[in-house]
């Protein structure tokens, strides 16, 4: 078997590639060499983008509007966000429209749907058995879980209920939330289009739970 071909320096021997004594063979076969290698590393690079799609999928949120007017009489009025996704949702911010117009707290829009009044007296002679809220920017939401910002019970203030419950359709959100791996998306909860988004900023129109 005959050696690898060296080359001889001043200070040391280094191997060389072995060449056949052909120039343009010898050409062709560094150019194949080279773009075997290339191809190699696109396909790794393919590869790993695929894997980090996979995890992501695995983990996507899909944040969606709750609207129930109730149906019947004596059923509860829901307004709210649920996950219907396959990972949990970090809610970073959440905006509330009644008719295109911002809404400040639960209490704003049944004032502006429904004809409350204002004043802490008033409010409780129109809703006498009160009304449920919570928070839901800087909130998590399991895969399947809901998360309802406003529930009113008809029956308890028969008035202001029928009237929320005609106001259901006219309501809107703004919502940006996150996935465990911090993709951020914005979002209206009730299309399957949101807007991929670098960070979830301050809210324009923040939205409190109560608002007394």
């Amino acid at each position: 078997m005959s050696e690898a071909p060296v080359e001889a320096g001043v200070d040391e021997v280094q191997p060389v590639p072995r060449k056949t004594g052909r120039g343009h063979f010898d050409v062709i076969v560094s150019l194949t060499a080279i773009f075997i290698s290339a191809v190699s590393l696109y396909v790794a690079i393919q590869h790993g983008k695929t894997e980090r799609d996979l995890v992501a999928a695995n983990v996507w949120p899909f944040p969606r509007a709750i609207l129930d007017n109730g149906g019947d009489p004596d059923a509860m009025i829901r307004i709210g966000l649920s996950n219907g996704g396959v990972g949990p949702a970090k809610i970073r911010t959440f905006e509330l429209f009644y008719r295109g117009h911002p809404v400040s707290s639960g209490l704003d829009l049944l004032r502006q749907c429904c004809g409350l009044p204002s004043g802490t007296a008033a409010v409780k002679t129109e809703l006498p058995g009160g009304y449920y809220f919570s928070i839901a920017d800087e909130t998590v939401l399991r895969p399947g879980e809901e998360n309802p910002v406003l529930q009113l019970k008809r029956t308890t203030a028969p008035r202001i209920g029928a009237r929320l419950a005609a106001a259901v359709p006219q309501i809107g959100f703004r919502v940006c939330y996150c996935s465990v791996l911090d993709q951020c998306w914005i979002g209206d909860l009730r299309s399957t289009y949101a807007q991929q988004v670098s960070e979830c900023r301050p809210p324009a129109h923040p939205y409190a739970p109560n608002g007394l």
